[in-house]
Formats: C-alpha cells, structure tokens, sequence
C-alpha cells in the first residue's frame, strides 16, 4: 500500500497522524517501542540541558517528583543520552520519526541540541509547557510564554540551525491565536497545542483558533483517550493528535488509533476535515459552503478572509473549473463546488456522485484541494492588502 497520509515537515515524512507526547521520566526510547510501535511521531523526554533546568529537576525530585530528573542518571551526559536515545528509536522502530523534548534558560546547549537532532534527522521540541514551579520560577517552561520577544529570538536562533522545530505549549496560558502568529512568524515548524481548560477537558475552539492563524503542522493534545476524542481534534483543524497518558494505560492504545485513523483516511479521502461553517468549523470549512445568499455565518467568515461574497463565488467557481467538481446539476445549487462534507447525509450528492462515478473518498479529496486554494487565495489577498 502507499502513502496514506501527506504528512511532512521540513523534508521530513511522518507516516500517520497519531503523536506519542512526552511525559517526564516516563517516554524513553524503551517506553516508545513498547507503547508506541507504530506512531507517526514519539516525543522523548522533556530533557533539562543547562545549569538552571537541571537545578529545577533536582528540586522537583527532592519532593518526590523524580522524573523531573530524566536522563540525568548518574551524572551521564545528557547530549550523549539524547543521542543514544535517537538511534535506540531508530533502531526499534525504523518507520516512526523521534522527537526530542528540551528545556533550556541558556541558548546555547538549545543550539547544541538543534545541532545534534537535525544531524539525526530528528525533530526538536522546544518545551514551553512545563508548569512546574521550579522550572516557572526559573523563566522556564510555560513562563517563557509570558516573554513574547526572548521567546521568539531563541525560535529564530534555533531555526538558524536547519533543525525541524515543534514548540509545545498551553492554550489556556496565553491566547492560542496570538501564540500562533508569534511562533509562525518565527520559524517554528510544528506547533503542538495542550488545548486545555482546566478541569472540563479539552478545548476544541483553541484548537480552531490556532488553525485559522497559522498553515503550521498543527499537532492537538489533551483528553485524547479514544477515536472519537481524536476525531474532535481532527475536524477541529488539528493536522495530528497526540497522547501520553492513554498510551501510559494501555500498549495498543496508540496502535488501535493508527489502525482506527487509517481506515478512517481510506473511507473518507480527509481524515480531519473541517466541521461546517456553521457548526463552527475552521477557515477550511469554507470548501463546503454553499453560495453566500441568505444571512448565516458564512458572510462573516468571508469578509474575515477578506473577500466580498461575488468575489467568494467566483473564486470557488474558477477554482474548480475543468473539474468533476463542475458537475451536479441536479444539486441544490446546480455544482458539487456548493456540496457538503462528504461524512453528511445528502441524496442529491450522493446521487451526483454515483452518476459520475466518483467515489466519497475522491470527493473529499478534491475539497481538500479546494479548501488550500480558497486559503492560498486569501492568503495572497492579505499580503496584497499589507503591501
């Protein structure tokens, strides 16, 4: 079979959607092989690199929290730790991309990290996640999201190296859009969102928020625990889900999604299409419109892309022209282009479908296709405006 999923990130191809997320002291290269055979992406660590994080990890361990201390055993090097744990991954898991997960006060061993993870074809996790007091009290961890500027210098740094670049963070700390654009802007590859609202789960609209500011490999984490969680992320504008603590309960936890999400893929032609417009989908969603003629949520969300709804239409009627997507004149609007979302019960698109034997999967793809064109336009549009 070939490739399933269009999954990559700066040369690097990435197999599936489905993320083991680090868990300090717990996701090793041995913890991955076992818990996360066939993932897409495993994160390992978070690894403390200069004085200052190593300092907060063995504080952390004085109260009983010793994982903040992973890798450290001993007095070992922690670059050759890292470097050691790369290729252990490697080794077990030939068709899985590792991911390493760092914290730093210092630029400098950041660089040092950038280097050595880019030479091994790896991808870096800048942590901006930890919550820990003794990495806060330290400008660690989620603090640094509190200085915009010193974080974006040290993105831009590290860019410098050619690494590929995930930067971890939470949602609820600052405003998931404003954390997009600023890590977008500074180079960042892969933007890995813990969408959390405290004590209710996860937080779908952030989710949303971030996808429409940024075209980033956006990568969603919190409360997935099974398909139907992952699908949420999915049609909420994620691009992969990740999960830690499932995987943690259950070794096939992880296999099952990728088996799940696969499927899913064949089936559908878009495993994370977008949520409707009007069920308050991303910019995306836009592909399933149809023609701006009644007052609804569509004539906002066009204007917010910058286009009146005459040039909306015109835009997805040129967009689509020499198509299959011209036909269906039996349709509501007399064009697939106007259809919605394949997963959605509608006889006279099915109909129109049937009578140009084009199958749901093959649909959905040409929307998709649709979707990145009426983005790119918009895009082009913005930066016209700008200039």
């Amino acid at each position: 079979m070939g490739k399933i999923f269009d999954l990559k990130v700066g040369g690097i191809e990435i197999r599936n959607p489905i993320v083991l997320s680090a868990m300090a002291g717990v996701t090793d290269s041995e913890f991955a092989a076992l818990n996360a055979k066939n993932a897409g992406i495993v994160v390992l660590g978070a690894y403390n690199l200069d004085e200052a994080s190593k300092a907060a990890g063995k504080e952390a361990a004085a109260r009983g929290r010793s994982e903040f201390e992973a890798g450290e055993e001993n007095g070992s090097d922690i670059f050759i730790h890292i470097e050691k744990e790369i290729e252990a991954v490697k080794s077990k898991m030939p068709e899985t991309i590792p991911a390493i997960s760092v914290r730093s006060a210092d630029l400098e061993p950041l660089l040092k990290a950038a280097e050595l993870i880019k030479r091994k074809n790896a991808i870096m996790e800048l942590d901006v996640h930890c919550r820990q007091p003794e990495f806060t009290e330290r400008g660690l961890g989620q603090a640094l999201l509190k200085d915009e500027s010193k974080l974006e210098a040290a993105i831009r740094k590290i860019k410098e190296t050619g690494v590929v670049l995930s930067v971890k963070f939470r949602t609820n700390v600052v405003s998931p859009k404003t954390a997009a654009e600023v890590f977008d802007a500074a180079g960042a590859d892969i933007l890995h969102a813990d969408a959390m609202i405290e004590g209710k789960g996860a937080d779908l609209e952030a989710i949303t928020e971030i996808r429409n500011a940024t075209g980033k490999l956006l990568v969603a984490n919190n409360s997935v625990d099974d398909f139907d969680a992952a699908l949420e992320f999915f049609s909420s504008g994620a691009d992969m889900v990740s999960a830690a603590r499932a995987a943690a309960d259950d070794a096939e936890f992880i296999p099952h999604l990728v088996e799940k999400i696969t499927k899913y893929q064949l089936e559908t032609g878009w495993y994370n299409a977008p949520k409707h417009i009007c069920k308050r989908g991303d910019n995306r969603g836009l592909a399933f419109c149809c023609p701006p003629v009644k007052y609804c949520s569509l004539l906002k969300k066009i204007e917010n892309i910058g286009f009146t709804p005459e040039e909306f239409i015109r835009l997805k009627q040129n967009s689509i022209k020499g198509t299959p997507l011209e036909g269906g004149e039996d349709t509501c609007f007399g064009s697939l282009v106007w259809c919605c979302k394949g997963t959605k019960p509608c006889y006279y698109r099915d109909e129109a479908l049937s009578r140009l034997g084009i199958p749901l999967a093959e649909y959905m793809k040409m929307k998709k296709e649709l979707s990145e064109k009426i983005l790119n336009a918009a895009d082009e549009k913005k930066a016209a405006v700008s200039n």
